[in-house]
């Protein structure tokens, strides 16, 4: 098969010939047939997120790769969910169930979970019993946004969004425009903040209630004009940038919630001034991963066609062009990048 490997930061190679990988009897071997670039991609790429289960060098093939769909060519003995022949969306997350925070339900925070990433390959493996099917209606680049979106419904769910909120959404990439849909499916108001104007324009396009260009327009008046000037109920911050949430943590009102649910790298430090979170009682929490009912949520959002997920892809690249699309998506030139093995 064709696979991608990464032997240093930047230092992309695609490569043909290589060894189609064997499903165990609880795996399934998945023909890849698209594949949504995710920032952790674009970071180990860059080499500002390595990842132990996925070292550089020969054994990197298929790269960190985890937003996929596909085919099902080879069912291990185990496995009885899915067939040869059936369309899938695999959850990448497998947790041990044993752990105490696995025992507690919190399984996307396991101490001992495992990923089946690499599928920036032509077949990938997949864990069994998380390869989720869908109908042949459903395009493979619709499915792909099944393992972002999941992460989207736990943060949704930590937010617990009532209908009479104001929710300020930073951010209108691709998990920004997703939180901004679902908050809208919760019967919340949504004030999205952005600085690139064709993701304003995407914004609004996508549901959001007012979406501010904070370049051009004061955020703090339409947040006070929304909320008889106490300020938003939620504020969910969807970029891994510091001046950014120092910025908008001040938009919540007091007794809200701030979502970090955007990762920063490098790591980084924030200041806030204490009292804020003291005298304002605001609850200051992140959303990272998702459950397993989280990803069948997303599932069946997506198969019910409850998420507009066409607009969101502005790209398409084939797997030899790999580079070029990590590089369009480093560069913040469009959104969501979707890869074609």
């Amino acid at each position: 098969m064709k696979a991608a490997f990464i032997y240093e930061p930047f230092k992309l190679e695609i490569k043909e010939n290589v060894r189609i990988p064997k499903p165990d009897k609880d795996e399934v071997l998945v023909k890849v047939r698209a594949i949504g670039i995710c920032p952790s991609d674009v970071r180990y790429y860059t080499g500002e997120g390595i990842h132990k289960e996925v070292p550089y060098g020969e054994d990197s093939y298929g790269l960190l790769g985890h937003e996929w769909s596909g085919e099902v060519i080879e069912v291990g003995s185990e496995v009885e969910n899915v067939e040869i022949g059936d369309y899938v969306a695999p959850d990448s997350l497998v947790p041990c169930n044993n752990c105490r925070y696995c025992r507690m339900g919190l399984t996307n925070l396991c101490k001992n979970k495992k990923f089946y990433l690499r599928g920036f390959a032509e077949y990938a493996i997949a864990y069994g019993p998380n390869a989720y099917k869908f109908p042949k209606n459903i395009k493979f680049e619709e499915a792909c946004f099944a393992e972002p979106l999941s992460c989207v419904v736990n943060s949704i769910r930590i937010a617990d969004i009532k209908p009479e909120d104001v929710i300020l959404i930073v951010g209108a990439g691709p998990m920004g425009l997703l939180h901004t849909q679902l908050a809208k499916l919760s019967g919340a108001t949504v004030i999205v903040s952005e600085v690139i104007k064709d993701r304003v324009n995407m914004a609004k396009q996508v549901g959001a209630d007012i979406a501010v260009n904070t370049v051009e327009d004061d955020l703090s008046r339409e947040v006070k004009e929304l909320t008889e000037g106490i300020g938003a109920d939620k504020v969910i911050i969807t970029i891994g940038n510091r001046v950014a949430i120092e910025q908008h943590i001040k938009f919540v009102r007091r007794k809200g919630t701030v979502i970090l649910f955007g990762g920063t790298a490098p790591p980084t430090n924030i200041s806030i001034d204490p009292n804020l979170i003291h005298y304002g009682e605001i609850i200051l929490t992140g959303a990272s991963d998702h459950i397993g009912e989280d990803y069948r949520i997303a599932m069946r959002l997506i198969i019910e066609r409850k998420i507009l997920l066409d607009p969101l892809i502005s790209h398409t690249f084939k797997l030899d062009n790999l580079a070029e699309a990590f590089e369009t998506v480093r560069s913040k030139k469009g959104l969501k990048v979707v890869v074609y093995p």
